[in-house]
């Protein structure tokens, strides 16, 4: 913990002291979730840069930006909504959220989808970033060197859809055709002769 500790510091110029902290209730919380610790560290670094005060536009609040009016039930164990803005607490519910989005999804890149609430894309750029940070918060934890190639996350396409025969609004029987082909052809008539008129004498 204190190699991810010393290197989140030194990345993104955040102080050693209470970042150790996150770091350790991240790893926590992980036991409770059953999700990696680098990669809940992963989606604070990209969320919010580990600015327990962040913002967004559309209502996103704290280290993990969780959408507050979407989960204030699970704030009321921290207080209430104000919570939102305790770097634990935020941390917690985050951790929640995620393993809600992993579990509804059924893998970790489509958690991250659910979790960043893409819609209308397929999130393929913020899942990127968050599991290139992963890859690189797990090395520093286990000590090996920092990756330079990162898997890419391609969503699937889409199926094209089967078209099949529309089925006809009235239902035919075939039985009248079949007796109208076995029933006999009458023969032709015979050309009636064209009376010639006399010739002129």
């Amino acid at each position: 913990q204190a190699r991810v500790t010393q290197w989140l510091s030194r990345k993104y110029r955040v102080a050693q002291e209470p970042l150790s902290v996150l770091v350790a209730e991240a790893y926590e919380i992980s036991h409770i979730v059953k999700i990696d610790p680098t990669l809940i560290l992963a989606v604070m670094a990209i969320e919010s840069r580990f600015n327990p005060f962040a913002q967004s536009p559309v209502g996103a609040q704290g280290l993990m930006q969780v959408m507050t009016r979407v989960h204030t039930d699970k704030y009321r164990a921290f207080g209430g909504q104000l919570a939102a803005f305790d770097p634990v607490a935020n941390l917690r519910v985050g951790a929640r959220v995620l393993q809600e989005c992993i579990q509804r999804a059924g893998s970790v890149e489509g958690g991250l989808r659910l979790y960043v609430g893409a819609v209308t894309t397929s999130g393929a750029d913020y899942i990127n970033k968050v599991m290139a940070e992963h890859l690189r918060i797990q090395s520093v934890a286990q000590g090996k060197p920092m990756p330079t190639t990162f898997p890419v996350y391609k969503p699937a396409p889409a199926p094209i859809p089967v078209v099949s025969e529309p089925a006809p609004a009235v239902a035919i029987d075939p039985q009248p055709q079949q007796e109208a082909l076995a029933a006999p052809i009458p023969p032709a008539a015979a050309p009636t002769p064209t009376p010639q008129a006399p010739l002129q004498s």
